[in-house]
């Protein structure tokens, strides 16, 4: 896991916020809106897939995908929605603030596959 996320503001270029993320060794954004709201996310590869000037608005993914307090509930969660990452967000009082970030990749390095799963 990762604490502290990075942020954008929906209206930065895409290129931009991928060389941000590069020089960060990040591999995901979360946009802020106007009022330093979380409005959505988007990874390196979206990001590099876009037009560098295009705003990162335009690209990100609304539907933000958090994660519960049980490691192994956001594993499973991540494999059924096709998920590579999952936010922990703050949502006091109702504003959702990106806290910290988690990949699939790093829950399975660390926890030993279940006898049976697939």
């Amino acid at each position: 896991m990762t604490v502290g996320v990075p942020v954008c503001r929906e209206a930065e270029a895409c290129g931009a916020v991928r060389a941000r993320l590069q020089a960060q060794s990040a591999e995901v954004v979360v946009a802020l809106d106007d009022d330093g709201l979380a409005c959505g996310w988007a990874d390196l590869g979206r990001l590099a897939a876009a037009e560098p000037s295009q705003p990162v608005g335009a690209v990100m993914d609304e539907d933000i995908p958090e994660i519960p307090p049980d490691i192994l509930a956001a594993a499973q969660i991540m494999r059924d929605r096709g998920a590579r990452f999952l936010f922990l967000m703050h949502n006091w009082p109702g504003e959702p603030r990106p806290s910290a970030v988690i990949s699939l990749q790093a829950i399975e390095n660390r926890i030993p596959p279940r006898p049976g799963a697939p």
